[in-house]
């Protein structure tokens, strides 16, 4: 019988509501996965490991970098041993941010005057959404966040309509006439109709989904799901460290994307299941009574000092460069969204279109205006947001082509 996997998580850099801390502007995360369960067969290890050093468990910032190195050696034998992999995660806060008023103001089935492709094709929205960047002073940035986070309906519309006009004083700064066209008709038109902008959640539960840490697990879960598929084996259980917080919203998106349907979609080229690590279980334990918290508390200390450009002596290094080795990084900011990026649609931006190609190109574009105008006018008489009509797509654009 195929031997299941474990996953054991920590996490650094939580500052709860307030994103805007200049002493931690990321979020980290580390998971440590093993072939079966490490508390049950590396715990006595490791609590040994932790012994030798006069603790009772491994905690890499209260150790430091002089006696975490003593035990490198140590600690890297055991990863080796265990044929462990990783999953390290990084959260730019300020990244976060744009990411949702891209997604909150800007989505093409709630606000008409933004177009189909613009929103729903990545590379398009991706560019945008750097742009957009651009416009956000850090008073917009405090009234969007506080926005999003207001629980009464009326006061979140307000601050929407307040965002909206700061980001229009602003669109002068974008130096392409086509994204001060793009961006400032749909702001207009999101500060004229922010009754269509879906900007307010009833439950604290989906608020707590705009938070870097619910961002990260999103992502481990379905880096887990698909390391699980490459290794066919099933992920049995999910150890996170224990916290008070975000612990039922963590428990409630592990319910929701494990249980969600296997469906695939075909949507603007990308294929999208909703489903993750179905069969799972997830839990919360104190680091001290779990070896494999602390292990990823080790590997998430180094992965956030090299992140902050801290050099590393050898003995940790190796560790790092192990766990670089045998595992996934999720580099969700602005500098690790380029990265990946700039190489993957350099060479398609960078052909030649045929004259039959650019012909074809600008019939759809404006096949597109044409319905982004047609949206506009039919909210002024049913103001029905566009998500809640049909709208039938030329078939390149379901299918990729």
């Amino acid at each position: 019988m195929e031997v299941p996997l474990f996953a054991f998580v920590d996490e650094t850099g939580n500052t709860g509501h307030n994103i805007f801390d200049d002493n931690q502007p990321d979020f980290f995360t580390a998971a440590l996965i093993t072939r079966g369960n490490f508390d049950t067969l590396r715990g006595a290890r490791v609590t040994a490991i932790a012994s030798g050093l006069g603790q009772t468990s491994l905690h890499a910032k209260d150790l430091g970098v002089h006696r975490l190195e003593s035990v490198s050696r140590d600690i890297l034998q055991l990863l080796v041993a265990s044929r462990a992999t990783f999953f390290v995660s990084r959260v730019e806060k300020k990244y976060l941010l744009v990411t949702k008023m891209f997604d909150s103001i800007f989505d093409s089935g709630e606000n008409a005057a933004m177009s189909w492709h613009h929103y729903n094709v990545r590379m398009l929205r991706l560019i945008l959404t750097f742009k957009l960047s651009s416009l956000i002073e850090d008073q917009t940035a405090r009234d969007f966040w506080k926005c999003i986070l207001e629980p009464k309906e009326e006061k979140a519309r307000a601050g929407l309509v307040k965002v909206c006009d700061a980001l229009l004083a602003n669109i002068d700064l974008l130096p392409d006439e086509k994204s001060r066209t793009v961006l400032g008709d749909a702001l207009v038109w999101a500060r004229v109709h922010p009754e269509s902008i879906q900007i307010h959640v009833d439950r604290k539960t989906a608020r707590h989904g705009h938070f870097p840490n619910l961002v990260a697990f999103s992502n481990l879960l379905y880096g887990l799901e698909g390391h699980s598929k490459r290794l066919k084996r099933p992920v049995a259980r999910i150890t996170h460290d224990q916290q008070s917080e975000f612990e039922k919203t963590l428990k409630s998106f592990h319910e929701l994307l494990s249980s969600a349907s296997g469906d695939e979609i075909n949507w603007a080229g990308e294929i999208h299941s909703l489903q993750a690590v179905k069969g799972s279980t997830f839990e919360t334990m104190e680091d001290n009574f779990s070896a494999g918290i602390q292990i990823a508390d080790v590997v998430l200390w180094l992965y956030s000092q090299y992140h902050r450009g801290k050099a590393l002596p050898d003995g940790c290094a190796a560790i790092l460069n192990f766990v670089f080795a045998n595992g996934w990084e999720s580099d969700f900011s602005f500098s690790g969204v380029n990265a990946s990026l700039e190489p993957a649609y350099h060479a398609e931006m960078a052909v030649a279109l045929s004259d039959d190609a650019l012909a074809a190109n600008r019939a759809l574009l404006a096949q597109y205006e044409e319905a982004r105008q047609s949206s506009m006018a039919q909210y002024e008489v049913d103001k029905a947001p566009p998500f809640l009509r049909s709208f039938a797509l030329p078939a390149s654009s379901r299918e990729g082509e």
